[in-house]
């Protein structure tokens, strides 16, 4: 089933530096054979139209990915795409399903440490300041280790989660292991959202620059360059990505905007049988962000 709502608000292994064989070139999907949807009505200056091709597209997209994950019932997919013109959200099957976060909660931990420096309780060091970087930029856990632990861990989540106004995210359980912070596709485009309309710009533009940036390749060495962010990288695209090992389970995650203006909110979770490998999760979210991306209309 395909939700349609108007967005209104503003023990664990836990590194990511395990990995098995790397992508197999057949796990990267070419975008080049999924042309974006044609929507007119988007062009006529009709109010009404444009609406209604808004949430023809962002709905064409989820469902899009729904497809992919019936052909894969091995995997678990959310997903949730966001038209930030329009204000168009459109929910997956699973787009409030909780995943555990594995990197993407780096995010979070970000955006409430930047809202207190806008509040004026804080001031960021240089080392911070390169911290952050480096945990947006290459998803380094190293960086991401020393935020969590000066800033208040489990609290930073438990902020944004106020803040944002977040429905299903949970902090970790264990405070010592944010890699189990639980995280839903709805809440994650919700927190774009926030760090775009409603942080500094200042803040807004320390994290997007940094999310713009996001390396290839991890701080641990994984190929992060997959579904958003998978080659050839589309312009105008910023994109935090997580992966994780959890007891059987591989989670891998492809979340961020595209499109002029940072128009549309994308972020497609995924859990995935380990035994399978790390290469077929990456052909999974490939395929279903290519399939999401194809249904957004031009221009971007």
């Amino acid at each position: 089933m395909v939700l349609l709502a108007v967005f209104l608000g503003a023990g664990a292994f836990l590194a990511e530096g395990s990995t098995d064989a790397g992508a197999s070139p057949e796990s990267v999907v070419s975008r080049a054979n999924m042309a974006p949807a044609a929507m007119p009505a988007l062009k006529a200056g009709n109010a009404a139209g444009i609406a209604a091709a808004s949430s023809a597209a962002v709905n064409s997209a989820v469902q899009a990915v729904d497809a992919v994950h019936a052909a894969n019932p091995g995997t678990q997919i959310g997903a949730a795409v966001l038209d930030r013109k329009t204000g168009m959200l459109a929910l997956g099957t699973d787009g409030t399903t909780r995943f555990y976060s594995a990197s993407v909660v780096k995010l979070y931990t970000v955006v409430a440490i930047l809202h207190r420096v806008d509040a004026g309780e804080l001031t960021l060091s240089a080392t911070d300041r390169d911290d952050i970087q480096r945990a947006l930029v290459a998803s380094d856990d190293n960086a991401m280790d020393a935020l969590w632990v000066k800033f208040g861990g489990a609290q930073t989540v438990s902020q944004t989660i106020s803040l944002v106004g977040l429905k299903d995210s949970k902090p970790p359980a264990d405070a010592s292991q944010w890699g189990e912070t639980k995280i839903s596709a709805r809440d994650v485009t919700a927190v774009y959202n926030y760090v775009l309309q409603s942080m500094s710009p200042a803040s807004r533009n320390m994290i997007m620059d940094a999310l713009g940036h996001a390396q290839d390749k991890g701080a641990d060495g994984f190929d992060q360059a997959f579904g958003l962010i998978a080659p050839p990288r589309q312009s105008n695209v910023a994109a935090k990505q997580g992966w994780m090992w959890i007891n059987s389970d591989f989670d891998l995650h492809t979340t961020g905007v595209l499109g002029s203006d940072d128009r549309y909110v994308v972020v497609i979770l995924s859990k995935n049988p380990a035994n399978s490998g790390s290469a077929a999760a990456r052909t999974i979210v490939n395929k279903a962000t290519a399939a999401a991306e194809a249904a957004i209309p031009q221009p971007r």
